[in-house]
């Protein structure tokens, strides 16, 4: 009987794991380019430091896509999108000193793979970002001592 009610346990939790799991979107209704990411360190203490990841994205004008937030290297950031150069760009900074996220875990990523939700329809997909190329870290200078 122990062994019945353990195995019928452990059944009801395969199935509740199952259900919270997010699917990843394979045809997405935008262009991914290649991303990359850089650390920063600022010249200051207050500046502080961690990681900026930029993808590049091309969307439909009239599309009703809305990216929510971004899973990378143990860290969820909310997504921000910015027009660099005239190329729409997701920009995300993780500061070092953010917590890690128990959601990132759920999806095994690798050190160059990072995960984008959005928004389509009124329904939040996700989709995985591979290839991300690691950039030289960028250094600011301090305030000049007088």
């Amino acid at each position: 009987m122990k062994y019945l009610n353990s195995c019928f346990l452990l059944f009801c939790l395969c199935l509740t794991s199952c259900t919270s799991q997010k699917n990843l979107q394979t045809e997405i209704p935008f262009e991914i380019g290649k991303a990359t990411c850089q650390q920063y360190v600022g010249g200051r203490e207050e500046s502080g430091s961690g990681i900026e990841l930029r993808i590049p994205v091309s969307l439909l004008d009239n599309s009703e896509i809305k990216v929510g937030e971004v899973y990378f290297r143990g860290k969820q950031v909310k997504a921000l999108m910015d027009t660099i150069e005239d190329n729409k760009v997701i920009v995300v900074r993780m500061p070092d000193n953010s917590p890690e996220s128990s959601e990132t875990k759920s999806f095994s990523l690798k050190i160059d793979e990072a995960i984008v939700s959005y928004l389509e329809n009124g329904e939040t997909k996700y989709t995985k970002v591979e290839g991300i190329k690691q950039k030289q870290p960028l250094i600011y200078k301090g305030a000049p001592k007088n």
